[in-house]
């Protein structure tokens, strides 16, 4: 009796382990769904999961993104309105916590979550969120780790994806932004050089 005992306790260890296992995969891969949703929308600066306006400051609108990260506080996509400027960037409130060692083990899931991360082209082929893992102290105010797609479409040549916590006023925040952002030398060429 007590083998059989221990036997359905044995079976029932791991009917839950695998239960808690299955329920937390789903969650990654909302999560890893999302962010390639969002990503393969980056070349038409996010036209097709751009919601409703949320603020309108001079040339810079603000949208809902109709695609969100599972978790996330808001997702926002932001759109310039200029004859310069008609780029689009996407950015998500993931995390939010006055403690910092939260805070740090969020970013720290995080990071690892996007680096899972793909894109699926029309084509078929798989490109991967390629980043380096930035790591922060509790005596910083901020830190930013940047993913890149090791793709030659030039559609994402300057594509960034930034993962990033800071502390605003009195609290801890990660945020996940999604740009297009060219060198600071193509930008300004004489900004580098002082001309």
């Amino acid at each position: 009796m007590k083998k059989l005992t221990n036997l359905l306790l044995a079976v029932m260890a791991l009917s839950l382990s695998a239960h808690a296992q299955f329920k937390s995969e789903p969650s990654n891969a909302g999560f890893i769904k999302a962010v390639e949703t969002i990503m393969g929308d980056f070349p038409y600066n996010y036209k097709h999961i751009t919601g409703e306006l949320v603020e309108a400051t001079g040339d810079w609108h603000q949208y809902s993104s109709t695609v969100k990260i599972p978790g996330s506080e808001h997702c926002v996509v932001g759109l310039y309105h200029s004859e310069i400027d008609t780029t689009a960037s996407w950015q998500a409130l993931l995390f939010r916590s006055d403690n910092f060692s939260k805070a740090k083990s969020a970013y720290k899931k995080l990071y690892q979550q996007l680096n899972q991360c793909r894109l699926r082209m029309v084509d078929g082929s798989v490109y991967f969120l390629n980043g380096e893992f930035e790591d922060v102290s509790e005596g910083m105010d901020f830190v930013t780790s940047a993913f890149r797609i090791q793709t030659a479409d030039e559609r994402f040549r300057e594509f960034h994806v930034e993962l990033e916590l800071l502390y605003q006023l009195d609290e801890w925040v990660v945020n996940v932004n999604m740009v297009s952002k060219k060198k600071d030398n193509e930008v300004r060429p004489d900004w580098m050089t002082g001309r």
